[in-house]
């Protein structure tokens, strides 16, 4: 009676059902990232005003004041990269300045006003027997804090780079160049 039962109709076991999830699932993944999955940034603008407000971190005392920046976004892949992945491109901002005030006295300014952000300070040195250079995080309540850098750029220190970035979650963008 039990062979009847099961006759004109596909019995699911266990095997078929792992077989069905191992395909499936992957195919409804792959769907829900084309199709369904939001490409956005809770917060994001929040971030990149937060980061963009180290313009307020240039002394007082700067001249020829230069900007650049731009917000983080979704771009796809390129299809001339070989490998070039879809995914979020950084918050950037990017300051360059002249200031003939001394280095104590323009990283100071620049840390106190960063401080007052809410910016910590945590100076770093790019390898081995290197001096150590002004950094800061700023917790942005993302997976990545928000990073700034400052430091003299040239001969002397009359030039000056202040930067800032926060790198969204998620995969990285591989557009092209």
């Amino acid at each position: 009676m039990s062979e009847e039962i099961g006759q004109g109709t596909m019995r699911w076991t266990f095997r078929r059902r792992l077989l069905a999830s191992l395909i499936l699932l992957p195919i409804g993944f792959g769907i829900w990232i084309a199709f369904g999955f939001n490409h956005s940034i809770a917060n994001g603008g929040q971030i990149y005003e937060e980061v963009s407000a180290i313009r307020g971190a240039v002394p007082a005392s700067a001249t020829d004041i230069h900007t650049e920046s731009s917000a983080a976004s979704w771009i796809g892949g390129c299809s001339v990269v070989p490998g070039s992945k879809s995914g979020w491109t950084t918050d950037q901002i990017s300051i360059n300045f002249d200031d003939s005030e001394t280095r104590s006295l323009v990283v100071g300014a620049i840390a106190r006003s960063l401080k007052s952000q809410g910016w910590q300070r945590h100076d770093s040195a790019p390898g081995p027997h290197r001096g150590k250079i002004p950094h800061w995080t700023l917790d942005v309540k993302s997976a990545h804090f928000a990073q700034a850098w400052a430091f003299p750029v040239g001969p002397g220190t009359r030039h000056w780079y202040l930067s800032g970035s926060w790198r969204p979650p998620g995969p990285i963008g591989q557009g092209c160049p």
